[in-house]
């Protein structure tokens, strides 16, 4: 499938006699200009566009006979996008006629047509794209920010649902004789449409997602990627309303929106490196610390007091340390945080939160993968399963007192059994039950999920208390989601180990905190 423009409005014959005296003064006027358009530099599209404007008797978008988007279909599910500029996209009657019309300018046709890239050149290039946005669904704003000069990708999200309702551009410049090029898998339907100046293709993906590939007269890709809760009616009318303007850095300022469109280049090919494979004997070795004696790990109660080991981690610089989770309160909203520090790390519109406050239910898809191109993912199961925020109130105390204390804490999920411990993998009954190769969560990773910390002082003080004195007790709260069959689960590390999903020293050193609900 080849997408090409073929029919223009015919030149008013004013525009053509100036191109024509322009194109003229440019060959004849100046022997540098021929030497400067060498097989080791770059054609500047603005001769070659009056030139091929001249010779084609097309309107200003004669240099859509420079660029062509094609697509190839790569089994029965894969595509391939390849956007390509040349001296003459089309390659028939006009090479002909642009060959015929002076004997001077053969060097640069011939550049033209030979024209090479210097990879290194390319990668210190970037251009600057003005862009005219001419619609956007209501919900749907620009996350624009104005000090900057420009951005290499601009993000669109939705006032009302920002997980599934937004979508990105990015933009580069496609020079001569470097292939676009683009593979997608798990395609189940593209389109093809004109837009002003160029061309687009549309491709839908069986996740819902779908993507833009816009190739530009003017030798610019402008891509859209969107989410699925963005319709097909709505990415080819954002498509459809950009009109954009190529400016230079100092133009750019203050202008509103701005995109770099850096100069796009193929990645590098590498060759394939030897594989090493490892003795499975050696593995044994690696293995997680995933269950422990009872008698091996102490478990505390809500109130109790935990000596903290000196020197232990963050705890370093504090003598005499106890710490005691005095509070646990499991909630369907966040109203028994601090709003302020919450918008100070999450913001006031989190995705995880509905537009009464509450926290939304998790929703998991389990999926056999397919291969993309000959077979599609299928979903096999879904689910949804109730979250809640669960909130602890940790004090701490010092004999000896100190500064530039460092609290951390994380929620591990054990399972206990009749003589040990062992660390729960967090999967519901479903997920046991159904074969599938991978699971997609809507929100939330199958892990406790902080979102919360709080000093009680200053929020700019972050995980530290900035001085404890001899005697003081200080008060930290955390905040974490989980999922509601986790609740049986939850035992709290105070010393925050990198690791929750095994037993580490510092857990086993220190103990942990029952606060199972």
């Amino acid at each position: 499938m080849k997408i090409d423009k073929k029919d223009y409005p015919k030149m008013p014959d004013d525009i053509r006699d100036m191109i024509k005296q322009q194109v003229e003064n440019e060959i004849s006027s100046s022997e540098t200009k021929v030497k400067f358009v060498s097989k080791r530099r770059f054609v500047r599209y603005a001769i070659a566009a009056l030139a091929g404007t001249l010779l084609v008797g097309t309107t200003v978008y004669a240099a859509s006979k420079l660029i062509s988007i094609t697509t190839e279909k790569k089994g029965e599910y894969g595509l391939e996008t390849k956007v390509t500029v040349s001296e003459n996209a089309d390659g028939g009657e006009e090479k002909e006629n642009l060959d015929n019309v002076s004997t001077e300018n053969e060097n640069i046709i011939d550049g033209t047509a030979e024209a090479s890239y210097d990879r290194e050149e390319l990668m210190q290039e970037v251009n600057y794209v003005q862009l005219d946005i001419g619609y956007l669904p209501e919900d749907i704003y620009v996350d624009w920010t104005d000090e900057d000069l420009g951005v290499p990708k601009l993000f669109f999200w939705s006032n009302e649902d920002r997980e599934n309702r937004h979508f990105t551009f990015y933009m580069w410049r496609i020079h001569e004789g470097v292939e676009y090029v683009h593979n997608d898998v798990n395609v189940i339907n593209t389109e093809e449409f004109e837009v002003p100046g160029g061309t687009a293709v549309l491709v839908e993906l069986n996740d819902g997602m779908r993507k833009v590939y816009m190739a530009y007269d003017i030798g610019y890709v402008l891509d859209i990627w969107s989410q699925p809760g963005m319709t097909k009616e709505e990415m080819i009318n954002v498509a459809k309303g950009i009109k954009f303007n190529v400016v230079t850095k100092e133009e750019a300022e203050g202008l509103n929106p701005v995109m770099e469109a850096p100069a796009y280049l193929p990645p590098e090919e590498y060759a394939e490196e030897n594989v090493v494979i490892v003795d499975d004997t050696l593995a044994s070795k690696f293995d997680l610390n995933t269950k422990i004696a009872k008698e091996e790990l102490k478990v505390y109660q809500v109130g109790d007091k935990i000596a903290i080991p000196k020197g232990q981690g963050q705890y370093r610089d504090v003598g005499n340390l106890t710490a005691s989770v005095t509070k646990v309160e499991v909630c369907d909203d966040l109203s028994v945080i601090n709003k302020d520090v919450f918008n100070y790390y999450q913001g006031e519109n989190p995705d995880f939160i509905d537009g009464n406050g509450n926290l939304k239910d998790e929703t998991v898809s389990y999926c056999k993968v397919g291969d993309g191109v000959n077979s599609l993912n299928e979903t096999v199961a879904t689910e949804t399963i109730p979250v809640k925020l669960v909130y602890i109130e940790v004090e701490y105390s010092s004999d000896t007192g100190g500064s530039d204390m460092l609290f951390y804490g994380s929620i591990m999920l054990v399972k206990e059994n009749e003589n040990s411990y062992e660390i729960y993998d967090g999967l519901s009954q479903l997920a046991r039950e159904t074969e599938y190769d991978v699971a997609y969560p809507s929100y939330y990773d199958n892990v406790p999920e902080e979102i919360y910390f709080y000093n009680g002082n200053d929020v700019w003080e972050k995980n530290h208390f900035e001085s404890i004195q001899a005697g003081e007790t200080r008060t930290a709260s955390y905040c974490f989601v989980v999922r509601e069959d986790w609740l049986p689960y939850m035992y709290f590390d105070i010393t925050g180990a990198d690791y929750p999903d095994q037993f580490e020293k510092t857990v086993i050193k220190t103990g942990l905190i029952d606060i199972r609900q």
